[in-house]
């Protein structure tokens, strides 16, 4: 008996879809279902969930309704209640931050914040407020920047609905707009389209220019720019963005790095659009995750911190199919990831133990690597694959896994071979499928679909010749 890799990089076929690579000090590599969504409430005749937050034991969520966005407050019992409107027509995600008393929100066009004790949701119509393309909080500021310029501001000092004409900064280092702003370590990150400016906090009541309250960091300007708006994340004590060339960048001090593979670009290079991309960033399971969606491409990456692997989720369309992943938007409240909907009024919680993503399957497919045998045959008597036996159905039902393979690297696949896992209870089961044949060349394709708790141990080969 021979043990194959499990394949995770996508060289060949995919990377993994639905299940996520982790480390085993005995089996090396293992791949873990990743999580599942189960309804928490549905917002009344929303399209669309646009922003989640959560602060004082409540979920906020921005979603779209008809020609109208509302702002709703959500219990952790599913409960909801609607807040007020925002009356700009932007669409698309929007950015959620608060200071002590105030829930701030930046729909890519204006500000707007809620005060809970007076129950007001109000947009900003401050005089010398002109706009916001993006925002974020620092040091009790809410910082934003200007529509289609070099320049960022920032509100009054735990007061979202007031700014001062005079705190406002440009981007310097090099003539490119602003596409977005990230706070990491207390220091705004202005992400251009063809480069990064670092500033910090000064400390200045911003009277005059020897007295700023923030001001540029010696050598914090990058030579690299952003490719989407909403790409930027905090994640793994740093900040991760998607640049204009489509690669995925990590901040390392002021410089940054290129932790996207060729597998990632080659197939973002594909893609029609990328500058729609939408991102945010969870740990689950001691595992760091960064999530981008692609919605125009209908594809969802996943980047994991931990083993600096990707993988892919799908889910289940109304319209049939599968195509990216239902989460728009996410927030993490008393231990519960809470993601929304990009297609309707649901908010969901997202978890290891939900099997399903609300009652629709859960597809999830491994690539093997593609095995050339040159001017000979190679010979596949029987393949088994080790799964954490017994987990079973509840129901009685037996899970089944299902192989394909495939002569011409993936153009074309064969027929479905089914195999029972094993019912719950049943831990020496294995899944093995026999008298596999010979090929010049060939990969396989591994698919499961039911609502068991999947993992994938190894990949035996006997007999390989």
């Amino acid at each position: 008996m021979s043990k194959w890799p499990l394949v995770t990089d996508g060289i060949h076929g995919d990377v993994p879809i639905n299940f996520y690579p982790a480390a085993d000090s005995e089996k090396e590599v293992i791949l873990f279902p990743s999580p599942g969504l189960n309804k928490h409430c549905t917002l009344t005749d929303c399209t669309q969930l646009r922003g989640l937050h959560a602060w004082n034991g409540s979920i906020y969520a921005v979603a779209q309704r008809g020609a109208t966005t509302v702002l709703w407050r959500i219990d952790e019992s599913g409960g909801f209640s609607e807040l007020g409107t925002i009356t700009t027509s932007a669409s698309g995600p929007v950015w959620m931050r608060n200071n002590p008393t105030q829930l701030g929100i930046c729909d890519g066009v204006s500000l707007y914040y809620y005060t809970p004790t007076t129950g007001l949701f109000l947009q900003n119509t401050d005089l010398d407020f002109s706009g916001a393309s993006s925002m974020d909080y620092q040091d009790g500021y809410g910082i934003f920047t200007k529509p289609n310029s070099r320049q960022w501001g920032f509100t009054a000092l735990n007061n979202f609905s007031s700014v001062d004409a005079g705190d406002f900064y440009s981007k310097e280092g090099r003539p490119d707009n602003i596409i977005s702003i990230l706070s990491d370590h207390r220091e705004p990150w202005l992400l251009g389209s063809e480069s990064c400016e670092v500033w910090h906090n000064a400390g200045g009541d911003n009277t005059s220019p020897d007295t700023p309250t923030f001001a540029r960091c010696s050598g914090g300007l990058l030579e690299m720019g952003c490719g989407a708006v909403k790409s930027p994340a905090n994640f793994d004590n740093t900040l991760v963005w998607l640049s204009e060339k489509g690669q995925l960048l990590r901040a390392q001090g002021y410089n940054a790095s290129i932790i996207s593979t060729d597998k990632f670009g080659r197939e973002i290079s594909d893609y029609n659009l990328f500058s729609d991309a939408i991102a945010f960033a969870y740990t689950d399971l001691e595992h760091e995750f960064y999530q981008i969606t692609f919605p125009s491409a209908d594809k969802t990456w996943v980047y994991d911190a931990k083993t600096k692997l990707f993988h892919k989720k799908q889910s289940w369309k109304s319209g049939g199919g599968f195509g990216r992943h239902r989460a728009n938007c996410h927030a993490f409240l008393n231990n519960v990831h809470y993601v929304g909907d990009y297609a309707n009024g649901k908010v969901y919680t997202m978890g290891v133990d939900h099997l399903n993503d609300d009652g629709e399957e859960i597809q999830r497919i491994l690539h093997s690597a593609n095995f050339h045998g040159g001017l000979k045959p190679i010979v596949f008597p029987s393949i088994q694959i080790e799964f954490t036996p017994g987990v079973g159905l509840v129901s009685g039902l037996d899970p089944q896994a299902m192989l394909q393979y495939s002569s011409d690297g993936g153009q074309t696949w064969s027929n479905e071979l089914w195999r029972s896992v094993g019912l719950i209870g049943n831990y020496k089961a294995r899944a093995v499928w026999n008298r596999m044949g010979q090929d010049f060349q060939r990969m396989y394709r591994l698919t499961v679909t039911d609502p068991v708790v999947w993992q994938v141990l190894a990949v035996h080969g006997w007999g390989l010749k």
